[in-house]
């Protein structure tokens, strides 16, 4: 099955996202800037998510790095689009994209905090589930 932004390339992702049902579970794409094309969306979100693969493998979580692609890929000039996605993600993962509200496209990577409260992992023996927290 072809994706809406394949057969609409032209189109707006947020327009495409407030009329087609497949795309309006994930609001955040209603948000998007209008001059966000659904083929510009589809490139983009590619690159975003290319490095994280490798990434979350490493035993090192880089948080800041992880948000940060995103957020320089597809929202680089739509902070209403990067904090309603952020919001979203944040759902599930509630460190996603915080060190980024704190510093502004951050250059030096932050070593995965386990938990919360801070505490560091010690081995990636302690990996459970995504993203890595340390066994209780």
């Amino acid at each position: 099955m072809r994706s809406v932004g394949a057969t609409q390339p032209f189109s707006p992702i947020a327009h495409l996202a407030s009329r087609e049902p497949s795309l309006q579970a994930l609001p955040f794409l209603q948000q998007m800037s209008p001059r966000t094309l659904a083929r510009d969306f589809l490139e983009r979100a590619t690159s975003a998510y290319a490095s994280w693969p490798k990434a979350l493998l490493e035993t090192e979580l880089d948080r800041v790095e992880l948000a940060s692609t995103v957020q320089r890929e597809l929202f680089a000039d739509d902070p209403q689009g990067w904090a309603s996605y952020a919001a979203y993600v944040r759902q599930k993962v509630s460190w996603f994209g915080l060190e980024l509200d704190k510093t502004a496209h951050a250059s030096t990577p932050v070593n995965d905090r386990g938990d919360e409260n801070g505490a560091t992992a010690q081995s990636s023996t302690m990996r459970t589930g995504w993203p890595w927290k340390p066994a209780e």
